[in-house]
This record gives structure tokens, C-alpha cells and sequence, in this order.
């Protein structure tokens, strides 16, 4: 393990030495060392809390419907009412991935004017 050595000083002064727990803080901001908070943001069994940091990034989230067929002219051609036929039977639940990993099953539902993913069960 490498361990700070004093610096020689300018005018023949003799070298300072910095108290072991600075020299200690000193190293590890010369080596770009920065304690890990992972192990106060897990719990016992290995989860992470939701209120850390971790927990609150963001990430992307895919629900794919396979759809037959469907091409650029057939999404222009939308309106209000009309209905697109896909190879999912109705009522089986959906992946929901983040990535390619599958994290959920779930089912959309209309909630008030807008269209929205339920979680049914984890994966």
C-alpha cells in the first residue's frame, strides 16, 4: 500500500507532516478515492431503500405489442375510434422490460381520456 511521503520544502525548511488521519484524507483525494455510500443505502438482505439515490434514477421502460403488418401510412391514417389488431390475445397480460430485462407482467388500461400500463405481477 503506498503511503504519502513529506515534500521537501523551499529555503532549507524542514518537511511538514500532516496528522495521520488528514494524511490518510489526503491520499485517498490524491488517488481520486471516494467512500462508497452502497453499503448505507442497502438494507440487511441486499435491496436498495427507495428513499437513495439510486432508487430514484431514471430508466426506460418498454411495453411492446407485436402488430402484423402495421406500416407508417396505417399510424397516419388514425383517428379517434379506430382500432389496431395486433398477435396479442386480448386479456394475456404484457412484458414490461427496462432494456432486455424483463421486470413486470402488465395490462394497459384506460384511465379517464388517456391510455395506461398496470403492473400485474413481477417477473
Amino acid at each position: 500500500m503506498a503511503s504519502l511521503q513529506p515534500q521537501p520544502s523551499a529555503a532549507g525548511q524542514p518537511p511538514r507532516t500532516a496528522a495521520p488521519a488528514a494524511d490518510a484524507e489526503t491520499a485517498r483525494q490524491a488517488h481520486g478515492l471516494v467512500p462508497s455510500p452502497a453499503a448505507s443505502e442497502q438494507e440487511e438482505d441486499g435491496e436498495i431503500r427507495l428513499g437513495s439515490p439510486i432508487a430514484r434514477l431514471p430508466v426506460e421502460l418498454d411495453v411492446v405489442i407485436p402488430v402484423r403488418g402495421f406500416r407508417v401510412r396505417n399510424l397516419l391514417a388514425l383517428a379517434p375510434g379506430h382500432l389496431i389488431e395486433s398477435q396479442w390475445s386480448n386479456g394475456e397480460d404484457v412484458p414490461l422490460a427496462a432494456g432486455h430485462v424483463q421486470l413486470a407482467w402488465s395490462e394497459f388500461e384506460v384511465v379517464e381520456s388517456q391510455l395506461a400500463v398496470r403492473v400485474t405481477r413481477l417477473a
